[in-house]
């Protein structure tokens, strides 16, 4: 069953029924829930564990439990239905930012731990819905338009979220709650079922899933591509608010820095329709070259945090680039009897990306200053605009 783009919709048509508008706000209150916290956790990491070499050790276990949650999602799926197992997603959301405002390492580690897990949760199975209901003609157009309207989340959640922490630090994580309990009231009104009963017959074979999955050249493109753009936010919003409070910025800056970032994605719609004219493959191409040249100038300004700052700034034009795009390249090579159980392996890129480089930042910053994380960003970009010349010339 799918549906094509609506071209004159009534709004209130739009935010009720299956289409590009409605999973695009489905995404944007899951984002105000994550943003609020995203500028705080690395800071509240970092007063808890000391340094930056124990919160990358931290973000890869994080990520571990990420992963876990991406490969038993199906099934989760196939016991529970994607409508229930969304339903459950978001209320593992909740409980994820209640736990985090323990101030204990114990609480906040699981409370983060439940948080990657319920995110895996959420984007696999907006991705199912959105597989299931939108045409794939119609995919250049829908991501862009969802990246849009969650830049309100990401601009917002974190320039507040550390305004909101330096008033009380459990403010934020209440305001998360909130959202969390808003987003699962509205869905649940929704009464969205499953798109395809395929979601239900899947089955639960993760290691068959994944295998099957990266015997597709196509497929195991389009995940290294994803998993390369989500490293450098994941590199962003972990170590650009430590890099700036170790060199003895306030921690608003920090907050300002990644809000200024996101900001960008408000041209996400325009930057989609670049891309669609001048092709995906080339307009993917370019955004990993912008990227890594960007934060290669982190790195050599690193003795100037205002001036790497505004590195990391450029850095993020590229990024929303390919936010605005990159997910079509699995959207479009994915086969339609197989999208339910390859859109879950496909998912772990979210997930892997918080846990691999994380874990190799883990070992380099026992031997190196923290502007190492950059260095490594710049130069996986420019290895994955190599590899975005492969992607067929029709995309």
């Amino acid at each position: 069953m799918s549906i094509a783009l609506p071209a004159d919709r009534p709004w209130h048509v739009s935010v009720t029924r299956p289409g590009p508008v409605l999973f695009a706000l489905l995404f944007t209150l899951d984002s105000v829930a994550r943003a609020i916290i995203a500028p705080v956790i690395p800071l509240e990491a970092l007063r808890l564990l000391g340094s930056a070499r124990n919160v990358s050790v931290a973000v890869t276990v994080v990520g571990i439990a990420g992963v876990c949650m991406a490969l038993i999602l199906p099934g989760i799926i196939h016991r529970w239905r994607p409508r229930a197992s969304y339903l459950l997603a978001i209320g593992m959301l909740g409980v994820a930012s209640l736990l985090m405002a323990s101030q204990t390492i114990a609480g906040f580690g699981l409370g983060w731990m439940l948080r990657a897990m319920a995110a895996a949760g959420l984007l696999g199975l907006l991705n199912i819905y959105i597989a299931g209901f939108i045409e794939k003609r119609d995919l250049a157009k829908s991501e862009p338009l969802r990246t849009f309207f969650s830049a309100t989340a990401w601009v917002g959640g974190p320039f507040l979220g550390i305004r909101f922490y330096e008033i009380s630090p459990l403010l934020p994580f209440a305001v998360s709650i909130a959202a969390a309990a808003i987003l699962f009231v509205y869905f649940r009104a929704l009464n969205l079922q499953a798109p395809s009963p395929a979601v239900a017959r899947g089955g639960f074979a993760p290691l068959r899933n994944i295998r099957r999955y990266f015997a597709q050249k196509r497929l195991v493109l389009a995940w290294v591509l994803n998993f390369g753009r989500e490293m450098w936010w994941v590199t962003l919003f972990t170590y650009a608010p430590i890099y700036l409070v170790q060199a003895g910025k306030p921690k608003v800056e920090a907050g300002d820095l990644i809000a200024s970032c996101t900001a960008l994605l408000f041209v996400s719609l325009f930057l989609g329709w670049v891309g669609r004219r001048v092709g995906l493959r080339r307009f993917i191409s370019i955004g990993f070259f912008w990227v890594s040249a960007a934060t290669f100038s982190v790195v050599w300004f690193s003795g100037d945090p205002d001036l790497a700052s505004w590195m990391l700034i450029a850095s993020a034009v590229g990024a929303v680039s390919l936010d605005s795009v990159c997910v079509v390249t699995f959207l479009r090579a994915v086969r339609g009897w197989e999208r339910p159980q390859m859109t879950m392996v496909f998912s772990i890129y979210r997930d892997a990306a918080a846990l691999i480089p994380p874990a190799i930042f883990a070992l380099l910053l026992s031997f190196f200053p923290l502007p190492v994380v950059f260095l490594v960003n710049a130069a996986f970009a420019f290895g994955c605009g190599l590899l975005a010349l492969k992607l067929p010339r029709s995309l």
